[in-house]
This record gives structure tokens, sequence and C-alpha cells, in this order.
């Protein structure tokens, strides 16, 4: 636990939206797909809703924001592919669909009409229940093909094994019959193409439960199997590429389960060797696993991982095969295996979109929306800024309390008391905003890793670099973006306790103030269930955070439970006694009564802009 949580527990680029975009989909929205679908140069999305049949189409209004155009019906769709598959220069999907009903049929192809919409659907035979499919020239006749893996349907929907289907293009949006590999048994299976013996021509890679297979291709699309087994991983939803260390040999990581806790999630990196091998894996523990992309988000020439979790963590690379520990998007949402990314708003940086599944209160449907990042600031290997209430990556806001992670940041530990300074141990912040002006950040912590500090009140909207100097020494700088309200909510423990307290009403009028949560014999903080009581009680439940201040008004808040209940906001603002610290009374719903006993999950949404969840429990 960082000091700063423990002291606290006491107690638009120009013309384009840089905030969180929030857009309605279908039901059960599970997969998100970014391309230019309408041919003017800007990235749209494509999102596939499982469970109403569909396909959302969001076209960019090239200003930072999306319009939605009418639902395509489809059979059940988990995810889409972009691609021109008929050399009409016009964007056309593969979409998964298990759902249509036809034997043998997993797939469909629609055309691109080059304005956001599709012709009707094109069965690809082959394969029932595809979990991934890759396009590529795989036979070198200039003609996209299409590499799926597959699985064996077993009793009771249990998949018995797996294999990889390979198809020929037919250059007109068709594909012939193909070649089939049989994979290890597993209850999954996902693909990447890339040059992994370095002959010019693309190979496949596929992981499976607990195994690693490279086809090598000898470029008429024949492929012979180079196996790995014993991996990290058990179930395996994610495979990406790249040249993680800079040795011109092409690398790759796995985002699965963990094989050596079934409970977490890890993150596997395999060196490669240049001929279809691997080295070892290292892994980096998780507490999920879910989509994975490998570039260079931060500019800074290695490549990075992004992962979808319960938010999207990015991992910043070290250009030596290992990368830093992940840091959340606080705001992302629970993206899971829906995950995109793209330069939404042509600026050379890239942003991300990805789907939330949740419960529509009263209704009991299962809906889902898409949350979009159109700009986002990806941290350097020298400085993180992120909130100080969940050390989350995202927007922030003026007046509100940043952490930034680094080296060499001061001299020594140094804390403030009373009035935050503006140097504390020597170190120093400034943060110049788009407009320009400089001004400096008061400090509550610094130490040679970490800096805790208020972004300035009047720091204007916009790109903000903030500098951060040790003993008159620049150590560090990097890049914030700041909107006016940016909520984020403090945690207590790697639960995501909410750090919080209860109060509590009697018909009589009598008020009780109750703890909901204490420290066990090893110093860990564990949660205390929050007692719902008679029904003629009234609980009301105060969150801490910060980047809340500035919110248009008390109607501009909400808070969920669980993405089904709605909990009444009766305050939002300031705190009142430590500098930069913003508070929310919310009343909880009785109907929460029906989960009890267990864990909840909270978010708040102030000016349109999410919070991070957070957890509290009931009995």
């Amino acid at each position: 636990m960082k000091e700063w949580v423990w002291y606290l527990c006491l107690a638009t680029v120009a013309q384009a939206q840089t905030g969180y975009l929030t857009y309605a989909t279908g039901v059960a929205p599970s997969g998100v797909t970014a391309a230019d679908l309408n041919g003017d140069g800007w990235p749209d999305l494509v999102i596939a809703n499982a469970g109403s049949d569909s396909l959302t189409i969001l076209l960019n209004d090239t200003m930072g924001g999306f319009i939605t155009l009418a639902p395509v019906s489809l059979g059940q769709t988990t995810s889409t592919l972009a691609a021109d598959l008929n050399g009409d220069g016009k964007i056309d999907l593969v979409v998964i669909t298990p759902g249509l009903g036809l034997p043998g049929v997993g797939l469909v192809v629609l055309l691109g009409n080059g304005d956001g919409t599709f012709q009707s659907p094109l069965p690809v035979s082959g394969c029932a229940e595809a979990t991934g499919v890759q396009v590529a020239d795989l036979n070198g006749d200039g003609i996209p093909d299409l590499t799926v893996t597959c699985l064996i349907a077993g009793g009771f929907g249990i998949p018995t094994g797996a294999y990889l289907l390979v198809l020929p293009g037919n250059g007109d949006g068709t594909f012939g019959a193909g070649a089939s590999y049989t994979l290890a048994g597993t209850p999954w299976a996902v693909l990447a193409i890339a040059d992994f013996n370095q002959d010019g021509k693309p190979d496949v890679a596929v992981a499976t439960e607990g195994t690693l297979t490279v086809f090598l291709n000898d470029g008429k699309a024949n492929f012979k199997a180079i196996a790995s087994n014993g991996e990290p991983w058990n179930y395996a939803p994610a495979i990406a590429a790249g040249d993680f260390n800079g040795d011109g040999r092409l690398d790759v990581a796995v985002s699965g389960q963990s094989a050596a806790n079934l409970q977490l999630g890890t993150l596997a990196v395999l060196l490669g060797n240049g001929d279809g091998t691997f080295q070892a894996a290292s892994s980096l523990q998780t507490t999920g696993y879910g989509q994975l992309v490998a570039m260079d988000l931060n500019g800074d020439g290695h490549v990075d991982l992004a992962e979808g979790l319960t938010t999207l963590v990015f991992y910043a690379g070290r250009g030596d095969g290992t990368f830093e520990t992940g840091f959340p998007f606080g705001g992302s949402g629970s993206i899971g295996s829906s995950l995109a990314l793209a330069d939404f708003t042509g600026s050379g940086v890239m942003g991300f979109a990805g789907s939330n599944i949740f419960v529509t209160p009263g209704s009991g449907e299962t809906n889902g929306n898409t949350v979009v990042l159109p700009r986002a600031v990806w941290p350097s290997l020298t400085v993180a800024n992120v909130s100080a209430a969940g050390f989350g990556l995202g927007p922030l806001a003026p007046g509100s309390i940043a952490t930034a992670f680094g080296s060499n940041l001061a001299a020594e530990p140094a804390t403030a008391t009373g009035t935050p300074p503006v140097l504390l141990g020597g170190t120093t912040v400034s943060v110049t905003d788009s407009a320009g002006t400089s001004r400096s950040a008061q400090l509550d912590y610094v130490s040679p890793g970490q800096v805790n500090y208020l972004i300035p009140a009047d720091t204007a909207p916009g790109l903000a670099t903030v500098g951060i100097s040790a003993s008159g020494q620049l150590a560090a700088t990097g890049q914030i973006q700041v909107i006016p309200v940016a909520p984020a909510l403090f945690t207590v423990n790697p639960d995501n306790l909410a750090a919080a307290n209860v109060l509590r009403v009697s018909q009589n009028g009598d008020r009780t103030f109750e703890s909901i949560y204490q420290a066990n014999q090893n110093g860990g903080i564990t949660a205390i269930p929050i007692d719902l009581g008679a029904p003629t009680d009234s609980v009301y439940v105060s969150l801490y955070g910060t980047g809340i201040r500035n919110l248009s008004s008390l109607s501009a808040v909400s808070a969920t439970i669980n993405w089904e209940f709605s909990a009444p906001v009766t305050y939002a603002g300031q705190q009142g006694t430590y500098a930069g610290l913003d508070q929310v009374n919310l009343q909880l719903p009785s109907a929460l009564a029906s989960l009890a006993p267990g864990t909840i999950v909270l978010q708040l949404t102030v000016d349109g802009q999410p919070s991070n969840q957070v957890t509290l429990a009931i009995q």
C-alpha cells in the first residue's frame, strides 16, 4: 500500500473530445473492431452484439466522436475482423457467428459498400465453432486467405479438441476448401500471423491449453508444426506478436489463466529464436486475462502491451523483452476481450475502444455499451502520471490529486504537514497547460519513486506537461490529459475495497457511523460487510475520491451497483478537510438485499465521465 493511500484513508486536443465517450450498443456486446469503413481516412468502429444478433456501426465524425448507424441484423455474433477481401478498396468484415444454425458454418463474410453499410452475409464453411480468425496472403497469390481456430464439439457443448483451418481466398470475398491441422486437446485456441522464422513467408502461432504451436509456412500455405508444451497458461484467450527485445526476431505474448493459480491470470512473454522456436516463457502475474495488443504506444521505439482485463491495462516495454508493471486506465470499465486501438483523432496518438456488459436496472436485460477514449496518454518508462485514487491512467481534472511514479524523483521521502507546499524535500512539480501557462503544483508526499501532487485548479483543458525537478535538476517529464471532471475513487486493498464509511439512520432518527473495513493480524485490510438493517433503516455510504469537484450539477452524478441498481446520490463535491479530496454520499437501495451476502461493484459517472470500479461487501 503506497504511503499516500494510507494518509488519505485515515481520514480537448483542440476540436477533439479528450475524455471518455459512451455509446449504446445491442445486447451483450462481445467484440470491438476499428477500421475505416467509409473510406474517409478515419477509423470507425464495429461492435459485435452477441445477445441481440446484430452489429453496431459507429462512424468517426472526425472531431473526436462517433455517429451511430442503424444496426446490422445478423445471427449471433461474437467478434469481427476487418479487411478488404475482394480487392475493391472497401473494407469488408469477417464475422464469427456461432448462432446462425447452418451446419458447419461459424463464419460469414459481409462485403462492404464503402459507406459503413454491408451486403448480405456470405457463409464460410468448414468451422462450426470459431474462436479466432486472421487474414493474410498465405499462398503468395496476392489474394487474402483466412486462418481460423475451430473447436470440435462434444457432449453438452463441451469441446473435445480443436483444429487450425486454412481457407484459400477466391478474390471475391468467398473462400475455397482448405486444409486443417489438429491442435492439442483444449477448451480454446487463438492465433497470430507473422514471419516467425525470417524467411519472408507468413507463419501462424496458435496458443492452446499449456501449448504454443507454430505452423511454419512453405510459401504455398503448406504448414509444418513446431510445438512447445508445459507453458505457464491454462485457458488462453489472446496472443500477440512483436519484436519485444529489438533483436529483429519476432516474439509472442500470451494472456491466459495462470496454470499455477487458476484464480489469477498470467501474461507470458516468449522470446523468439528466429527459427520458429522460442525461449522459455517469462511471466507477469495479473488479475485476469483478455484481449492483447502489441505495439509501440508511447513512442519510445519499444513495443508495449495493452491488455483488456477488468480495465485496460498498459505495460510499457523496456526494449529488452521485459515490461513495466501494468497501469490500468481507471475509467475504461470491464472491457475484457473487447478491445480495439486506433488513432481516432488524427493526432498520431492511439486511443482505444472497448465494450461493457451490464444489466439494465429494472428490466433484468443484459445490455451493454461501448466506451471510447479517443486519445490516450501512454506513459513513458521514466514517469507515469496517474490519479492518486486507484492509480489509474486516463484524463485528470484541475484541482485533483495525482501521483507520479518514476525514479530519482526526490532525494529522500518527505511528507507535507498542514497546507501542501510547492517545495518539499528539495522536489518541485510544474504543470504547463495547453495554453502554455506554467504553474507550480502543491506537494503532499515525495520519495525517489513517487510524488503526490495537486494539479493546479486553473489548469486549462487539453494536453499538459508535468515536469518534476529534484534538488534543482529536472528529473522527469511526462504528459497528462486535462478535462474538467475526471472522477476517481480511493481504495484500501487489492480487492478494490472502497475507501468509505457508512451512516445508518433509523426510523426514529438515530444516526450511527460504521466502518466498512478492518486491519487483520498481518496488517492487511479486509472488508466488514454492510448490514442493510431493517426495511425502515436508511443506509448511506460516503465515498472518497478526487477529480469530482468541478461537476456541473448534482443531477450529473449517477452511481450504479452491479450494473443493475441505481443508488441515489445526495452529495458530490469537495470533502473540505484535505486538499484535493472529494466526497460522494449515496444511499444504498434496499433492493441490494437480493444480492446479500456478497461483494458488490460500484461505479460513478460524473458529467458523463466514468470512475474506476470499487467494491463493497454486504451481509
